[in-house]
């Protein structure tokens, strides 16, 4: 049973997109119902291999003459859920219900980020009524793994060159630039020996963690940093350390909250309990007021097998050498980030451990030289990286015309300045400005809060009246 109104289109839409399954990588259910519309109000469109969609809207009356504009937002969602939940999110519908003026999805993500701009396209290429411009509406997948959509999408048979984003969560601003980025992988292969001395496992917990492209300049730990830098003071220490595992961390774009070390040794336990205690103390002086609940524990296990030494001092070795967190912030935009990397997953597989970053800049030339400095840190002990998924940044236009129409209009409209934002994280608009180097590009988007996670939640008073905005705005385009 529908919990919105569904008499207005965009809550329709977003009940209905509710029931179809829609994760990164999963997003052809989706694709295929946004298809059928497209066929069922005879709109012309393009659908590539990875499901992609373009669907074009020919200018209201008395807009033939006007140029056309791109509106575009992702089809995927982040699957996230309380450990609680028996939802399958290959399966289940969300379960939707509202709450002090909020849409929420019962103990799981919302997916309003980011659905709310897929209705708000819906909405306008099947009401008949609105006065606008031809309108070529993009729909791309893999957002939220890394813009793959946006990066694979054949942008030659788009003709726009100004571009609405509908890919944000604050009402009444608009985003003026973003980073680019990539990610590394350093990789360093493993020989395994029998193991017949004592197992114990160390865990870093209690960091905050955060988004590396919003929460890289607060100071935070990293917990697979830390971890390496206690592993490494041990070995310092003369402990004998032979890793058995190294687990931390959950995505390349997250400041990992914790990070587990199992490691084999014949050396003292209340030796290695001591020092622990000691860099524990140290640690949370320095963390006091960035991650006030930092902690370590540590705990007896078992395992006949572990890491050879020469392996294990290498990763340790490699982890507490290798550059992380904020390098550089804008000398122009107060406050911005725009040079970071960030550690964020540790993983040990059968012949290798695996350290994956996200490196984040504007210019391609810095993202190169880190990504270099880590080769070089991997190649001292034997180790290699992988590079992928390159993808531009979106520098900030000081002569964008479309820019200057939406603060207008906004002003008009509101009686209030419109706020330009900029990020240090990557959004597909600076994919399409790579593109297409022309591009014209602004963003709108309703109130949401805590994405990405069970607790998301999408004001509806803001979803509504963004809306009413856009289509207004779009009026006089």
């Amino acid at each position: 049973m529908a919990v919105l109104d569904e008499s207005i289109l965009i809550n329709r839409y977003f009940e209905e997109i509710a029931q179809i399954p829609h994760g990164s990588y999963h997003e052809e259910g989706i694709a295929d119902y946004i298809e059928q519309l497209a066929i069922e109000h005879e709109l012309k469109y393009y659908r590539d291999e990875m499901n992609n969609i373009v669907i074009f809207k020919e200018a209201s009356k008395g807009y033939e003459k006007h140029e056309p504009l791109m509106l575009q937002a992702h089809m995927d969602m982040v699957n996230e859920k309380n450990n609680d939940s028996d939802h399958d999110f290959d399966h289940d519908p969300l379960a939707l219900y509202v709450e002090d003026g909020y849409l929420h999805a019962a103990m799981t993500t919302l997916g309003a980020d980011d659905g709310y701009g897929v209705c708000y396209m819906l909405a306008i290429l099947t009401d008949k009524a609105l006065k606008h411009p031809p309108l070529e509406c993009v729909f791309t997948v893999q957002e939220e793994v890394g813009l793959c959509g946006a990066l694979g999408l054949d942008t030659s048979i788009l003709k726009a060159k100004r571009m609405i984003g509908l890919d944000s969560e604050t009402e009444g601003e608009t985003c003026t630039s973003s980073s680019g980025g990539n990610d590394l992988t350093m990789v360093k292969q493993i020989i395994g020996e029998d193991n017949d001395s004592p197992v114990y496992v160390l865990e870093v917990k209690g960091l905050l963690g955060g988004h590396s492209g919003e929460c890289i300049d607060k100071a935070r730990g990293n917990a697979n940093k830390l971890a390496a830098r206690i592993m490494y003071h041990l070995l310092k220490e003369g402990i004998d350390i032979r890793l058995v595992e190294m687990t931390g961390g959950l995505k390349n774009n997250a400041i990992p909250r914790e990070c587990r070390v199992a490691f084999a040794s014949s050396s003292s336990y209340d030796l290695i309990c001591q020092l622990l205690d000691a860099y524990e103390n140290d640690i949370r002086q320095e963390l006091a007021n960035s991650d006030p609940d930092f902690k370590l524990d540590i705990y007896e296990d078992e395992c006949d097998v572990c890491i050879r030494f020469q392996d294990s001092e290498a990763i340790i070795s490699m982890m507490y050498l290798a550059i992380n967190g904020l390098i550089e912030k804008s000398q122009v935009i107060p406050g911005l980030t725009t040079v970071s990397l960030n550690m964020g997953v540790v993983r040990t597989l059968d012949d290798c451990i695996q350290i994956e970053y996200s490196i984040r800049s504007p210019l391609q030339s810095i993202r190169q030289e880190l990504s270099l400095q880590l080769e070089l840190v991997a190649s001292l002990y034997d180790g290699y990286v992988e590079v992928s998924n390159d993808y531009p940044g979106w520098d900030y236009d000081p002569h964008s015309v479309l820019r200057e129409q939406l603060k207008a209009f906004y002003h008009k409209q509101t009686g209030q300045a419109l706020r330009e934002v900029a990020t240090h994280g990557g959004l597909e608009t600076g994919v399409f400005k790579g593109k297409i180097p022309e591009l014209d590009i602004v963003t709108l988007g309703p109130n949401m809060a805590d994405i990405h996670t069970p607790d998301e939640r999408l004001e509806l008073k803001s979803f509504y009246q963004t809306y009413q905005f856009l289509v207004a705005f779009l009026e006089t385009l």
